[in-house]
């Protein structure tokens, strides 16, 4: 193994690129680090997208990050992470703004599963920005809880890396345990993918679970076999919540077209908020 293949993270107070100075690193993906960094033009924290020392050669994790990079800079919307600047170079680095709170996925590790009131405005919010998102022609293809993060009472959705336009797709691209039937065999892929994915995340902010986990000696996807579980064998909700346990499994149709739009699923989402305001 080479050097170059266990190097590791920059340490606080290194330079990651010109103006950007590590405050701490916060996660190691297969091909990113994540980093805290203090701007010095902006006079603040940013967040900041690197590819790791193993994989700034690779072709594919560099044309990614500079696509995901141009799709952000392109969009502004309140539940779609904002992005300030991408870095070109030998060393590329997406800029994005900072965020307070933590990803919903950690968010369920350590407090368990959400309020059904809080889910529903969640879902509100991510009909919003999915809403956004297909408007310029795209799909987001990896919506699950480590993709959303709270910040002051908002959601934002993260990580547009595997953002595409509608058309068939290659199997098994995303996240195993939340994608929709057609991602996962490679099918035709479109704006029902991330309804999908907003039930699915919606599920999982309800159970604590995953709609679909692979077990040792089953099938890779499950969700290609049978249909995920109600959420009502995980949880028992308030009965004057239970149309958003409907919402969520009209999300998880196996046939996408059989899955309300996104529209249609953010009218029923609005008018439980509204009750539960009432």
């Amino acid at each position: 193994m080479s050097d170059i293949d266990v190097q590791e993270p920059l340490e606080p107070g290194e330079e990651l690129a010109p103006g950007y100075e590590v405050r701490f690193h916060v996660a190691r993906s297969r091909v990113l680090d994540v980093y805290d960094v203090w701007s010095h033009e902006r006079d603040t924290h940013c967040v900041a997208k690197a590819l790791r020392p193993d994989r700034l050669r690779q072709s594919k994790p560099r044309r990614r990050l500079y696509r995901e990079g141009r799709i952000l800079l392109a969009m502004a919307h309140p539940h779609i992470v904002r992005a300030y600047e991408m870095i070109a170079g030998a060393n590329p680095v997406l800029v994005l703004e900072p965020l307070t709170g933590g990803s919903l996925d950690h968010v369920l590790r350590e407090r368990g599963p959400l309020d059904p009131a809080v889910v529903a405005e969640l879902g509100v919010q991510l009909c919003s920005a999915m809403h956004y998102v297909h408007g310029r022609g795209l799909v987001h293809s990896d919506l699950k809880p480590g993709n959303v993060i709270g910040d002051r009472g908002y959601a934002k959705v993260l990580d547009f890396s595997l953002a595409r336009a509608p058309g068939r797709g290659h199997a098994g691209r995303g996240t195993a345990a939340y994608l929709p039937p057609e991602q996962a065999r490679g099918g035709l892929v479109t704006g029902a993918a991330d309804v999908w994915g907003i039930g699915a995340v919606l599920y999982s902010a309800l159970t604590g679970n995953a709609p679909f986990r692979a077990v040792e000696g089953g099938p890779r996807y499950p969700q290609l076999e049978r249909r995920a579980d109600r959420v009502g064998d995980h949880r028992a909700l308030p009965a004057e919540f239970a149309e958003l346990e409907a919402i969520v499994a009209a999300c998880l149709e196996p046939d996408a077209r059989d899955r309300p739009s996104v529209g249609e699923l953010a009218d029923r989402l609005d008018w439980l908020v509204e009750d539960e305001e009432e």
